[in-house]
């Protein structure tokens, strides 16, 4: 079952870079909603594998295991990032009220981002050197939108916000990896983190210094939608 979700996952994926590439954004917001409710679909799935993994002993489970917690936060993360994604596609049919649709979807990513920081929270603690990743890398993306003459315009308190929040997550997934010995559930959602952390550095100069070149759109898509399935996919290594 796993092998069909991902396979119709990645052809929604396909298609929503060629018809995004070939300006058709009426078809690319069909196929990324399908491509972002397939993380959900692959996350439901493997919810059901643990479930079925441990059969009558589950209700026990619940109630004991701070996993169950753990990837019930990262399904909501996943719906958070649903929604973020079609708050973003909006601003292509109203140009107009292209920041406030960015605004949007900057604070739906940024609830999905608590949301796995609450589920790594739970895990395995805090650490507090995962907050000063967030701050370094607000000072890089400073320095760095300087250097690329980036103007965030009236959204440059939410860049940052969503900057420090992101990479806040980046390094407690990190921290995540550390403390459970690099096992195959803390390294895919490793992986996939920071690959989201990536794709939304090559989004900046897409939304903010109106870059069009197709290597930094499909970077941008290649990396967000890998992240956000490797994330999906991570808990069946529970």
């Amino acid at each position: 079952m796993i092998y069909l979700l991902a396979s119709i996952f990645l052809l929604m994926w396909s298609l929503f870079i060629i018809t995004i590439l070939r300006n058709k954004r009426l078809n690319g917001f069909y196929f990324k909603g399908m491509s972002s409710l397939m993380f959900i679909a692959i996350f439901a799935y493997g919810v059901f594998s643990f479930i079925n993994k441990y059969g009558n002993e589950f209700t026990g489970i619940f109630l004991e295991r701070k996993e169950v917690f753990h990837f019930l936060l990262i399904g909501m993360g996943l719906v958070a990032g649903l929604l973020g994604d079609l708050f973003l596609e909006v601003q292509y049919f109203y140009p107009e009220q292209k920041h406030y649709q960015i605004l949007n979807g900057m604070i739906a990513f940024s609830v999905g981002h608590l949301f796995y920081i609450s589920s790594i929270w739970i895990l395995v603690g805090f650490q507090v050197w995962s907050i000063i990743l967030g701050v370094v890398m607000m000072g890089v993306i400073y320095f760095g939108s300087k250097l690329m003459k980036i103007d965030f315009g009236n959204l440059w308190f939410m860049t940052y916000l969503y900057t420090f929040i992101i990479f806040t997550m980046v390094g407690m997934s990190v921290n995540q990896a550390i403390e459970l010995n690099l096992n195959g559930f803390s390294v895919t959602f490793m992986i996939g983190a920071i690959l989201f952390g990536i794709s939304d550095l090559l989004l900046a100069p897409i939304y903010f210094k109106n870059e069009t070149s197709k290597l930094f759109v499909i970077g941008n898509l290649a990396t967000y939608y890998l992240g956000q399935g490797l994330i999906a996919i991570s808990i069946m290594f529970l």
